[in-house]
C-alpha cells in the first residue's frame, strides 16, 4: 500500500540520506531532512539550491527533480530505487502541503517553539499539523479520512491538480499563511482553532493526494 511508505522517509532518515549520496561534514546534520520547502515575499516557490546543497529547505524541488528521473529512467531502475524514489515523492508531496513546512521570510522556523493548546504544553507548535489536529478531525483512522474526503468532481479535480509542482507549492504557501501568525507561547482554544482550520486541512490533504496521483500517473503513463 502507498499508504504504508508515506513515512518512510521519516522512519529511515539517515540511512535514506546516504543512500541519497548525502554525506554531511558533522553527524548532526546527518539528520537534516528536505522536508520544507522556502517561498519569497509573494509565495513564489525557491527553485534550486542555496550554495550547492541540494538538502536545503527545499522537498519541492527535490519532488520535482524526483519526478523527472523517473519518468525518464523508471524503465531502467532496480526495482528496490524505483520503490524509494517513489515512497520520497509520496513522502514530498505530503510534506509540501502541511502548513507547518513552509518556510516564509519573515518567519523559517517551521513551528519549533513551544505552545499551550487546549490546556496542554506543546513543545512543538509544529506537531500540531504533525498529528495533533488530523488525529482529532480524523479519529477513525486514514481510510475513513480518505472516504470521507474523496469527493471531488472531475472538473474540481482539474481544477486543485492544473499547473506545476512550484504552482501547487505557492498555491500551498498562500493558503497556509495564517497558521503562522500564531508565535511562540501563543495560548491557543483547541476549540476555535480546529473550526478555523479545518477546511485548510481537509483541503490540504484533498490537494496532496489528487496533486500525487496526478503527478505518478504522468510518470508511468
Amino acid at each position: 500500500s502507498i499508504v504504508y511508505y508515506a513515512s518512510y522517509a521519516d522512519d529511515f532518515k539517515p540511512e535514506l540520506l546516504m543512500e541519497l549520496d548525502f554525506e554531511p561534514s558533522n553527524a548532526k546534520r546527518k539528520v537534516t531532512f528536505p522536508h520544507t520547502f522556502e517561498v519569497d515575499d509573494d509565495c513564489t516557490v525557491f527553485k534550486g539550491t542555496r550554495n550547492g546543497d541540494k538538502f536545503v529547505k527545499n522537498c519541492v524541488y527535490l519532488a520535482d527533480r524526483y519526478a523527472a528521473d523517473l519518468k525518464a529512467n523508471h524503465g531502467n531502475m532496480s526495482d528496490s530505487l524505483r520503490v524509494l524514489s517513489i515512497a520520497m515523492l509520496v513522502h514530498w508531496l505530503g510534506d509540501m502541503h502541511s502548513p507547518a513546512h513552509i518556510r516564509y521570510p519573515d518567519d523559517q522556523t517551521i513551528g519549533r517553539y513551544p505552545v499551550v493548546y487546549g490546556n496542554k504544553k506543546l513543545s512543538k507548535y509544529h506537531s500540531l499539523w504533525d498529528g495533533v489536529l488530523f488525529g482529532s478531525l480524523f479519529p477513525w483512522g486514514f481510510s475513513d479520512c480518505a472516504l470521507l474526503l474523496d469527493t471531488h468532481s472531475p472538473q474540481e479535480i482539474a481544477e486543485m491538480t492544473k499547473g506545476n509542482i512550484y504552482d501547487w507549492g505557492k498555491d500551498s504557501a498562500m493558503a497556509s499563511r495564517p497558521v503562522h501568525e500564531y508565535k511562540e507561547g501563543a495560548v491557543i482554544n483547541s476549540h476555535e482553532y480546529r473550526n478555523r482550520f479545518a477546511p485548510l486541512a481537509e483541503s490540504q490533504i484533498c490537494k496532496a493526494g489528487y496533486r500525487l496521483a496526478k503527478m505518478l500517473n504522468e510518470i508511468f503513463e
